[in-house]
């Protein structure tokens, strides 16, 4: 690619220079004076008649172009090539490891089995074929202490899931016990495998009162004691109290993510290679090149996509979305085999900026108790 010299000089100096058989590869006539484009050989005869036919030299084309660009920019660019090694080296370094699990025995021998497999602090993170050979390698070598685990790299930080094997063991406790209501109820489904049901369908029946016994009676007279086994279920009652805020604002993860570098130049903010911004957004910014006494700064962003709602509800839309939140509420302290029977409101009052709500539930939950007979009662 041949170098080029563009030169802009007046009409009347231009007419002057024709004499002196200058070649000039493309003339561009302007309103009041002419952009001459000539090579290197003809610029140098150009500079002997500066003095005398005032000219200047204001742009290039071809390499020179760019070789004048990397001069002028050089430390930029310098420092840009350095970071983004900087950003690769560390974006590639275990900074991080946490191992989800109560179980402080299977904590220590996970961690244990990821070090000797080379993921600890500090140590280039691994690649997705050799992460998923770990974790086979650490389930069948440990089979019989952990049921499942997965490793998951979020940037520089591993999440290690993890849950413990179960092994159930055979109940042979042949204890007589009586099968009691653990909580004031109507009984709604008896499921008996041994003992004597003392209750029936729709009963009321008080916390501790005997549904089912583990004594087995004759004619009046307790012939037997047994471990008494049955599943109860009933009608329970519970009032829960909810105050909701009229003025609603939330913030969601849509879960779209991503990381980007950002150029500050004398507070002005350029995003480097990406041109896509969304339309909400959350930026945790980590600086790279950053000195208090310059006004140039790069730093790598993890950006999270948001979505914003900031809403004003009626007083009918508050009191629906109260209620919800109140079976929310009351379905997280209940079994997962239990369900809600029906609903009432209550009292609702209306405030400034909330609504308080009380609501009434039935609800259909297991009732299961156990007491213990003792042999000389």
């Amino acid at each position: 690619m041949e170098n080029i010299y563009i030169v802009k000089i007046q009409e009347k100096y231009f007419k002057r220079l024709l004499k002196y058989h200058i070649y000039i590869t493309y003339i561009k006539k302007n309103k009041d004076y002419y952009l001459l484009y000539v090579d290197l050989n003809n610029y140098e005869k150009l500079l002997k008649f500066k003095s005398i036919y005032k000219f200047e030299l204001v742009g290039y084309k071809g390499l020179i172009k760019y070789q004048n660009i990397f001069k002028k920019y050089y430390l930029f660019f310098i420092m840009f090539i350095i970071s983004l090694v900087y950003i690769f080296f560390l974006g590639n370094i275990i900074f991080k490891i946490e191992i989800k699990t109560m179980d402080q025995d299977i904590f220590n021998l996970v961690k244990k089995e990821l070090d000797s497999n080379g993921i600890s602090l500090y140590k280039f993170v691994k690649s997705f074929k050799d992460k998923e050979l770990i974790k086979k390698n650490i389930i069948n070598n440990n089979s019989n202490k952990l049921e499942w685990m997965e490793i998951t790299r979020i940037g520089c930080k591993y999440i290690v899931n993890v849950e413990k094997r179960i092994i159930n063991e055979i109940d042979d406790d042949n204890t007589p016990r009586n099968i009691v209501a653990k909580k004031n109820a109507i009984i709604l489904k008896i499921d008996a495998k041994r003992g004597s049901i003392v209750k029936k369908l729709n009963d009321y029946v008080k916390k501790g009162e005997v549904i089912v016994t583990g004594s087995i009676t004759h004619k009046d007279s307790v012939v037997d004691l047994v471990h008494a086994d049955a599943t109860i279920y009933g009608e329970t009652w519970y009032n829960v109290h909810v105050s909701y805020p009229i003025a609603y604002y939330e913030k969601t993860y849509t879960g779209n993510k991503k990381k980007r570098l950002s150029l500050t130049l004398f507070n002005k903010k350029f995003n480097l290679f990406d041109n896509k911004k969304y339309q909400e957004e959350e930026i945790v910014e980590s600086k790279l090149l950053y000195h208090k006494f310059l006004p140039v700064k790069i730093s790598l962003e993890s950006v999270r996509e948001v979505v914003l709602i900031d809403d004003l509800y009626t007083t009918e839309e508050a009191v629906n979305l109260a209620i919800l939140e109140a079976r929310e509420k009351i379905l997280k302290t209940l079994p997962s085999d239990s369900k809600i029977l029906s609903q009432k409101k209550l009292k609702i009052i209306v405030n400034n900026s909330t609504i308080d709500i009380d609501v009434f539930f039935k609800v259909y939950e297991n009732i299961t108790a156990t007491e213990i007979i003792n042999e000389g009662e």
